[in-house]
């Protein structure tokens, strides 16, 4: 990320305007991934921001000239070791446009089964859980998962019924 600064004017009041600090961010992806016998792949990790470990999906930033389905693939096997029948990116958010100018694509992976070994960056600790399909809303609505771009990738995945 990059902290930039430009000059902004509303689009409907010109004299609305002022300088803007904002993240230049790369994309980033989130992995909603679906086991043959109806599992999320999720992972635990220790947030910094947080200070504590948290429930989530897959995910990671997008590389320049990266297809963000790819993406998704990649970072599922590398943070988790499974692997499955990629449907492609099922939506986009932003991930807050008030501070960043990047988008959050969800990628939606199914009959995913374990195909290797974690592949994790030197400071990466992450844990792998297999959630039933049907405890995630229960576990988004008592604050369990509450990662807002993690439950913005679920919501994707519930509107198209999976």
């Amino acid at each position: 990320m990059t902290l930039k600064e430009r000059w902004c004017a509303s689009p409907d009041d010109p004299r609305k305007a002022g300088s803007y600090v904002y993240l230049d961010a790369s994309a980033w992806v989130n992995v909603v991934a679906i086991t043959r016998d109806g599992h999320v792949v999720m992972i635990e990790q220790f947030r910094h921001g947080l200070g504590k470990v948290t429930l989530e999906l897959a995910g990671g930033i997008v590389e320049d000239g990266e297809d963000h389905a790819v993406a998704g693939e990649r970072e599922l096997l590398e943070e988790t070791g499974f692997a499955g029948i990629n449907r492609g990116v099922i939506g986009q958010v932003s991930a807050n446009p008030a501070i960043f100018n990047n988008m959050v694509s969800t990628v939606l992976v199914t009959d995913c089964e374990h195909a290797g070994d974690q592949h994790l960056d030197g400071n990466e600790q992450i844990g792998v859980r297999l959630v039933p399909k049907g405890q995630v809303r229960e576990l988004v609505r008592s604050g369990i998962i509450h990662h807002s771009l993690v439950v913005a990738a679920l919501f994707h995945a519930e509107v198209r019924g999976e």
